[in-house]
């Protein structure tokens, strides 16, 4: 018995021959599209600067600076360090200075440290233990820098 006939090898085709093909530039998402996500079971040591929004499953130690993106600390996620955002969401622990225009400690949320926000809220079950101060936002009023340094002005 024969696997093969003779007449297979004629319908053999030659193999493909590869062509260079031309790699269109990818095209950046807009602004605020983009997701960090810092997963279960994985540990980061430093600041960060994500370049949009960021949801915390693991653990940061060091500084967040998410600018005008949302920082979201989930269920088991945690942040030992400061954190400026526009929006900050806590369902999980966070430890430090907490500096948003919107704070929310979540259910199973708990904020140890400074919040200072235009709008803070604590859902039944969250938890907020330390010092709630103004906002401030960083943004540096042109009215007030001559020549590169800001100057005091009287408030009355």
């Amino acid at each position: 018995m024969a696997l093969f006939r003779q007449d297979d090898k004629k319908d053999k085709a030659e193999p493909m021959k590869a062509e260079p093909v031309k790699a269109e530039p990818v095209k950046n998402e807009p602004a605020g599209k983009s997701i960090t996500i810092v997963g279960t079971g994985c540990e980061i040591t430093g600041d960060m600067t994500p370049g949009g929004n960021i949801e915390i499953y693991g653990k940061v130690k060091g500084n967040i600076n998410a600018g005008a993106f949302k920082v979201s600390v989930m269920e088991k996620g945690v942040i030992e360090g400061d954190v400026t955002a526009e929006h900050v969401s806590i369902n999980g622990l966070m430890m430090g200075t907490c500096c948003a225009k919107n704070t929310e400690i979540l259910q199973k949320g708990e904020l140890n440290g400074v919040c200072r926000a235009e709008a803070f809220s604590i859902i039944t079950g969250g938890r907020f233990t330390g010092q709630s101060e103004p906002y401030k936002s960083n943004k540096v009023n042109p009215d007030i820098v001559v020549a590169g340094k800001e100057k005091t002005i009287n408030q009355k």
